[in-house]
């Protein structure tokens, strides 16, 4: 075979002199061509061993070859030549016969080149699979992010948005071209500048801190709508640790906040009817004890009078004045036999238990059932009670049991309020030019501190050193007045008295 009379561009010419298992390893590693920044051809290789492994394997990819060293000389545009034989005499002989202007690799500087190409080629290797692992690990987490149905920023240090998920820029409406840029307080609150609200601070702000992730909770407005979002963010360290970007992960959690909220107000309201239910008990018992002594008194003048004629009978002929005073007792005795009717009444009525129900209230028939049923508990207190009602009617939308049990609460604190006597005012007001019901309960009791104005509707609050009930008197008025879209503040002085101010809606919200 002839040398090759044409020199490849650009490429380091080379020929080997020994032809063994060094010189295929070498074509090997130059023939797979993942070393490219190193540009070489293997010209010729020479070997007195015709069976020699390099020396067959060059004449397969077609390379010249010879027995004689010297016919490598010949090789137009030869630049240099690697000696793998290892024989000192025949790199002496190469020394005096080669040409001046070649340059000759001995034994020890080829296998150092050999070496440092393999080295070469496990570098390349190594980078190039190192490359192919962050290849596909870009590709998993860019897939991953888009696939997720939470919503997922890349931000700079700036807030400004580097890359944004499609679940993100759906629920924005914007295109990945108009989003790519902004910063992210302008897509998720349309502010000018990132939140410094302290109750729902910037989580990115204490993510570049402390280079710690971090939490929030926010309200964001999104195609003029609001969602509440569980709001994420992550550091992005360089190899300094240093946060040069932030994962911003937005879960929205709308449904599952109203979720919570339905299920909550439903125990609210199922605990709320167990409180008013114990509450009605209580003041059912305290009532109970009221209306014994109530109903004594015309008990009694029955009893009286039905003896006092049944005696008139007994003795004899009863005489026309007998009749006309017989007349005078049956009328006495119907009246107060209707009133221990119309008592006993309005307690069994305060102590059925009714299934709520919003319906027209008339006020002032609520306020004298509620003075009858207290009168006796009045009397023996010394208490003075003023109805001041307007001539118009006082009417008000709600559930009838519990603005009932309300008002009786207000009375009973104020008979406990009074230990000593005193006066209790309630007034009562319809302004035709309002769509509510003004009502004041005013006692000239001892009065609430200052202390504890801020405590009374606290659940289980008390200054009373024993405690009749429960303590949930005025929260759970609190409760049932703010359920039926009414409002109640308090009022007070110490020693001198108190008055709850209390409105009502007029009509169905």
């Amino acid at each position: 075979m002839t040398p090759k009379t044409a020199p490849t561009k650009s490429r380091l010419k080379m020929a080997v002199i020994g032809g063994g298992r060094r010189c295929q390893s070498l074509l090997e590693v130059l023939k797979s061509k993942k070393i490219t920044r190193l540009k070489t051809e293997i010209a010729g290789v020479a070997d007195i061993n015709p069976h020699a492994t390099g020396l067959q394997y060059a004449k397969k990819q077609g390379i010249f070859t010879t027995h004689d060293y010297r016919d490598l000389f010949h090789i137009p545009g030869l630049e240099l030549l690697i000696n793998l034989t290892g024989d000192k005499n025949l790199s002496d002989e190469l020394t005096n016969n080669k040409p001046k202007s070649l340059p000759v690799l001995n034994h020890t500087a080829s296998r150092l080149f050999q070496e440092i190409v393999k080295g070469a080629l496990t570098s390349t290797q190594v980078i190039r699979e190192k490359e192919e692992e962050l290849s596909l690990s870009h590709s998993f987490i860019q897939t991953m992010a888009e696939v997720t149905v939470v919503g997922v920023l890349l931000l700079d240090t700036n807030h400004k948005i580097i890359w944004i998920n499609e679940t993100l820029l759906k629920n924005t409406g914007l295109t990945k071209k108009e989003a790519i840029g902004k910063y992210c307080f302008q897509i998720s609150h349309n502010a000018i500048a990132p939140c410094n609200d302290p109750d729902s601070a910037c989580p990115m702000k204490e993510t570049l801190q402390t280079g710690k992730s971090s939490h929030a909770i926010h309200e964001h407005i999104l195609q003029e709508k609001t969602y509440y979002c569980d709001v994420s963010t992550y550091p992005i360290l360089n190899s300094k640790g240093q946060t040069v970007q932030i994962l911003e992960v937005i879960r929205d959690i709308t449904q599952e906040l109203n979720d919570k909220l339905e299920r909550r107000t439903k125990s609210i309201k199922r605990d709320l009817a167990r409180l008013v239910r114990e509450d009605k008990m209580i003041s059912l018992g305290k009532m109970v004890a009221s209306v014994a002594h109530e109903i004594n008194n015309p008990i009694s003048a029955i009893i009286n009078f039905n003896k006092l004629i049944l005696k008139t009978i007994t003795e004899g002929r009863p005489t026309d004045q007998d009749l006309t005073d017989f007349q005078r007792y049956l009328e006495l005795i119907i009246r107060e036999a209707q009133r221990c009717g119309m008592i006993v009444g309005n307690l069994l009525s305060f102590a059925r238990q009714q299934p709520m129900e919003a319906k027209r209230i008339d006020l002032k028939e609520m306020f004298t059932r509620i003075m009858l049923l207290t009168q006796h508990r009045m009397t023996i207190s010394n208490i003075i009670v003023t109805l001041n009602l307007d001539s118009a009617p006082l009417e008000v939308w709600g559930d009838y049991t519990q603005i009932q049990q309300c008002f009786t609460n207000f009375v009973f604190n104020a008979i406990e309020a009074m230990p000593k006597g005193g006066a209790l005012l309630i007034r009562g007001r319809a302004p035709s030019d309002q769509e509510k019901v003004w009502v004041e309960v005013t006692d000239t009791g001892v009065g609430i501190p200052k202390d504890n104005m801020d405590k009374i509707f606290e659940p289980f609050f008390t200054t009373k050193a024993e405690v009749s009930g429960v303590g949930l008197g005025l929260s759970m008025v609190y409760g049932i007045i703010k359920e039926h879209r009414g409002s109640i503040h308090v009022t007070s002085e110490v020693d001198k008295g108190t008055t709850f101010h209390i409105t009502l809606p007029k009509n169905p919200g």
